[in-house]
């Protein structure tokens, strides 16, 4: 977790520094029941090349709803939010993030989610727009996120469930990728799955005590967090891994 950690510095440093500074270290949702940290890595040298980290709103709002409220037809349902993307800098930069991507879809599609949701400042938020997430607004208002130094971003989303009849339509690079392109380095072992963690957790005295005692520790040490990666290779288009640097979002 501390590489990750220093990744997602890295990411965030040349744009939103002051959040970079707060990034030098695990945080502790990513330790969080019902999170989960994914990370791509090179086939080459094992390197990290990106990273992102999903909340569920199983045990606790998302991150994002600090900062704004989310329209009635999501309450009730299963949500999970894309937070600290991040990518780094290189040639291999699209691929890497296509890679997270594909890994946060097949995981929000494995685990019954309703709703993927992000949050992208400007200019990330086209990275959105390029994949035909919409507006949990409608409108494309941007909020300032609390989880991201105040700095104002758009709030997106789109239903897995949808995510394959829409880029079929459009015809997207996303659907050959994501539907019709095997990734065997992708490795989803040690996913928790939602329902189980949900049925392990004793809530009765609340969700910051079920929380607490869940994790034991309020920070675990890095050392003791699998991290849930795949492979991306270098020297062609097969990408298969996830991890961050260049791209901070979220």
């Amino acid at each position: 977790m501390t590489a990750v950690a220093r990744l997602r510095a890295m990411a965030y440093g040349r744009h939103l520094p002051a959040l970079a500074r707060n990034l030098l270290e695990p945080e502790a949702a990513d330790f969080e029941p019902g999170n989960e940290v994914f990370v791509a890595v090179s086939k080459l040298d094992g390197s990290m090349l990106g990273t992102i980290r999903t909340h569920s709103n199983l045990f606790k709002p998302l991150p994002l709803e600090a900062s704004m409220d989310l329209p009635g037809h999501m309450h009730g349902l299963r949500l999970v939010e894309a937070t600290r993307l991040s990518v780094l800098g290189n040639l291999q930069a699209s691929l890497v993030r296509n890679a997270l991507f594909k890994v946060f879809f097949r995981y929000c599609l494995s685990q019954n989610v309703d709703w993927m949701l992000a949050a992208g400042r400007r200019p990330v938020d086209r990275l959105y727009d390029s994949m035909l997430w919409r507006d949990v607004d409608g409108v494309g208002r941007l909020y300032p996120m609390a989880h991201a130094a105040g700095v104002p971003h758009r709030v997106m989303c789109m239903a897995p469930a949808d995510a394959e009849p829409i880029w079929r339509a459009a015809d997207h690079p996303l659907f050959g990728f994501a539907f019709q392109t095997e990734h065997p380095d992708l490795d989803f072992t040690g996913v928790r799955l939602l329902d189980e963690v949900t049925q392990g957790i004793d809530i009765s005295r609340g969700i910051a005590d079920a929380i607490s005692r869940a994790l034991g520790d309020p920070l675990p040490a890095a050392t003791t967090r699998r991290l849930l990666q795949c492979s991306v290779a270098q020297s062609h288009a097969s990408a298969d891994s996830v991890k961050g640097g260049g791209i901070g979002a979220g």
